[in-house]
């Protein structure tokens, strides 16, 4: 009887343990991926001001926005990743807006993107 209950709680938790380590490893794989592609930017860590880091539900995968000291108040970075590849956007959002780390706004043209401090890598 309790080699019954021994196999059933290891049916059970394996897959639990398996699906929980893939879900770590994708997290910290996309967070390390867009880090990355930060330091290419030539950004250092202590110039992100108001950070979020999250899921993306809808496009799947991963996106940090966050504030970058040194570029205009009014203008945030957001790092997506997904498939493997980290996807940079750079947004118009009000300065008490950023603060309050409520992104949205509007997006840059290709052109006002080459002219931020930080360009894309693309």
């Amino acid at each position: 009887m309790k080699k019954r209950y021994a196999i059933l709680a290891a049916v059970v938790l394996i897959p639990i343990i398996l699906v929980a380590s893939f879900m770590f490893y994708t997290k910290e794989n996309a967070k390390k991926s867009i880090y990355d592609y930060i330091a290419r930017q030539g950004i250092k860590e202590n110039q992100l001001k108001y950070t979020a880091f999250q899921r993306d539900y809808t496009m799947g995968g991963y996106f940090l926005a966050t504030y970058v000291e040194g570029e205009k108040r009014d203008i945030y970075y957001l790092y997506s990743y997904r498939d493997k590849k980290v996807f940079f956007q750079a947004y118009y959002e009000g300065a008490e807006h950023i603060k309050a780390q409520q992104w949205g706004g509007s997006g840059l043209s290709n052109l006002e993107r080459k002219k931020l401090k930080y360009p894309p890598l693309d």
